[in-house]
């Protein structure tokens, strides 16, 4: 039986489990998610942007209005946006993650209408690669593709976002 991702409308075979309490993904996606970044399976070459999966991920699965999943988006988006469009080291991913929260965060972000991801690559796509090489080179286009869905609607907030609570 296949499942249907409610974050990237992936259908995948069904699997026991959960998933995360404010990601927005099935149990299969979210199992393919947690086997990739967290095991390295199936293995990825090196690529400065392999560490925005997770933020890549987080974007594409933003769950329902909470403060956890209002917060999540905002700072994996912001992510996104200091490194693929401010051109931040990709090293630095962490720094802008934790300016992003420090001081007061309660009230700071605010729900953003999620683009639609039909018809974009998933997590899924990364894995289904048959060489280390294949799935880097499909997990970079992920990222960008994720971005873009994100910025076609919400560059500027996000872009203010960065100005307040990371340069700031």
């Amino acid at each position: 039986m296949l499942e249907i991702c409610p974050g990237c409308g992936v259908a995948l075979p069904a699997v026991d489990g959960g998933s995360h309490r404010y990601i927005g993904a099935s149990p299969s996606c979210w199992a393919i998610f947690t086997a990739l970044v967290n095991a390295g399976e199936p293995p990825l070459a090196f690529a400065p942007l392999n560490q925005l999966i997770t933020d890549a991920y987080a974007a594409q699965h933003p769950g329902t209005p909470s403060d956890q999943a209002i917060q999540s988006v905002a700072v994996h988006t912001l992510t996104l946006y200091a490194i693929l469009v401010r051109g931040v080291d990709p090293e630095r991913a962490l720094w802008v993650r934790q300016r992003a929260l420090r001081g007061t965060r309660r009230g700071r972000f605010f729900w953003l209408t999620p683009p639609s991801f039909n018809s974009t690559r998933t997590i899924a796509d990364i894995v289904r690669q048959s060489t280390p090489e294949a799935r880097t080179t499909e997990a970079q286009h992920y990222i960008t593709d994720v971005w873009q869905r994100w910025s076609l609607l919400h560059q500027q907030t996000i872009a203010d976002w960065h100005e307040a609570f990371v340069i700031a």
